[in-house]
């Protein structure tokens, strides 16, 4: 019982330490509902549901990977640039 007690303990600290350093390092612009340091301390004084509301809510979600990507060519023959290229090359041999 005794290690199950100090594996909850570890887990409770360590997110709590995960949040902690999450809220510190998110920028201003990302931060919802209050100031920064008001959820760090909200994140220290509530041990369980304070990080997992910070994660759930206190942070603005970042852009999903798809729509960056979807900005770019992934390969070369997504780039219609390149292709265009390579065909002008073909039309020229």
């Amino acid at each position: 019982m005794t290690r199950l007690h100090m594996f909850l303990l570890l887990a409770v600290v360590a997110l709590s330490v995960l949040a902690l350093i999450d809220c510190l390092r998110t920028d201003r612009s990302r931060v919802r509902s209050f100031p920064r340091a008001a959820w760090a301390v909200i994140i220290l004084l509530v041990p369980i549901s304070g990080p997992v509301v910070w994660f759930l809510g206190g942070r603005a979600a970042s852009a999903p990977l798809l729509a960056v990507n979807a900005l770019r060519p992934i390969g070369p023959d997504d780039d219609p640039e390149f292709l265009r290229m390579l065909a002008e090359q073909l039309r020229r041999r």
